[in-house]
């Protein structure tokens, strides 16, 4: 049986947990690479198995409530 380890982490606590989580893919990555403002974004998950494999890794959006979908 595989153990592995699921995280999340908010964007905005980015300055007080950078330190102590292991972020798989630099949050810059967002802005600078794919073109998305990190205030559209609310953080990441990852899962890991115990041998630090990356099993899976996914970008949680803040949803546009007002529907402008050119916001």
């Amino acid at each position: 049986m595989l153990n592995m380890k699921t995280e999340f982490h908010k964007i905005a606590d980015m300055d007080t947990t950078i330190n102590s989580a292991i972020w798989p893919l630099d949050p810059s990555v967002i802005p600078n690479h794919m073109g998305i403002n990190l205030c559209s974004v609310e953080g990441m998950s990852w899962t890991r198995q115990n041998d630090g494999q990356l099993i899976s890794l996914t970008i949680h959006f803040i949803p546009n409530l007002d529907g402008d979908l050119r916001a």
